[in-house]
């Protein structure tokens, strides 16, 4: 039995890969794809872990701050986690339904997403549409299929563009005291960073009691049934196709955005201090800054 003989609506006909990172909102995401197109196979990216020699990993806290900071984040962490982990379970509580019929989906796994293995799946499949998260940028020979997919690669960013692109966006906009900048979008790929054109782009719903984790679940969830509605616009040849109208920020090492689990420390630090409300006391003005694209529905 295949996923697509599963009680789906009439967009299953939309023939659909997933390229994913191999964790619980990306199965969330390939549940929904199931349910409503026809998921026709997953390549998913599980990167090896390379933590090297204890030696070599424990140098990196010689320095006693960076070691003060590292202990530090852990609790804070874990503890944010554990609060936000009701909001999470209520977001993402499909893991059952998913086990029962992941089995049936043809995937692969690979460390990279361009490995040939990976090119050649995609090709024997013959998708209408790849659907991106999670993974590290598309790189040819990969990008080369995209003529001969139909909607081509669909990409899921946790970050608004255009003001946002690159790596942990939401959290290093809210490390910048900008709340107003933290959404999703849904947008073709092409050879840059986060930068092709926009279908669909949106934010959660924040709340003043709202910690970074349920910030980031919210965000994953509202990004997951954007991308479902984004490939019903696609099917229905109803889709927006809107060309990114400035660079934005690019958060990468290179230019200076390195993530540390301690900046989800500080991140949570500022929500408690009240963050969330002073944007929503100010948040008409703040706003004006801020332009959406696409139907959500």
């Amino acid at each position: 039995m295949s996923a697509a003989s599963h009680p789906v609506d009439e967009d299953a006909a939309l023939r659909v890969v997933l390229f994913a990172a191999d964790g619980r909102y990306q199965r969330n995401l390939a549940f929904l794809l199931a349910r409503q197109f026809d998921l026709a196979g997953i390549v998913w990216q599980r990167a090896e872990t390379a933590k090297g020699p204890l030696i070599s990993r424990l140098l990196r806290y010689v320095n006693p701050r960076a070691l003060t900071q590292y202990l530090a984040a852990r609790l804070a962490n874990a503890r944010d986690a554990a609060d936000a982990r009701p909001l999470v379970d209520s977001l993402f509580g499909t893991e059952q339904a998913w086990d029962a019929i992941q089995h049936e989906i043809p995937s692969l796994t690979v460390a990279n997403i361009n490995d040939p293995r990976a090119v050649e799946f995609v090709r024997n499949i013959a998708p209408k549409v790849v659907c991106v998260n999670g993974t590290n940028l598309l790189r040819e020979p990969m990008l080369a299929l995209a003529p001969s997919i139909h909607h081509g690669f669909i990409n899921l960013h946790t970050g608004l563009s255009p003001y946002s692109r690159g790596g942990n966006c939401d959290l290093f906009m809210l490390l910048e005291g900008h709340p107003e900048w933290v959404g999703i979008t849904i947008h073709h790929i092409d050879s840059g960073i986060d930068s092709g054109d926009i279908i669909i782009t949106a934010r959660p719903e924040l709340a003043a009691g709202d910690n970074y984790e349920m910030i980031e679940a919210k965000s994953f969830r509202l990004g997951n049934d954007m991308m479902v509605v984004a490939l019903k616009q696609l099917a229905e040849a109803r889709a927006q196709r809107v060309r990114q109208w400035t660079d934005g920020k690019l958060f990468l090492r290179r230019t200076g955005y390195v993530y540390r689990p301690y900046h989800r420390l500080l991140v949570n630090r500022a929500l408690r201090k009240g963050l969330i409300a002073q944007y929503l006391s100010d948040r008409e003005r703040r706003d004006r800054g801020v332009r959406l694209v696409g139907e959500q529905a």
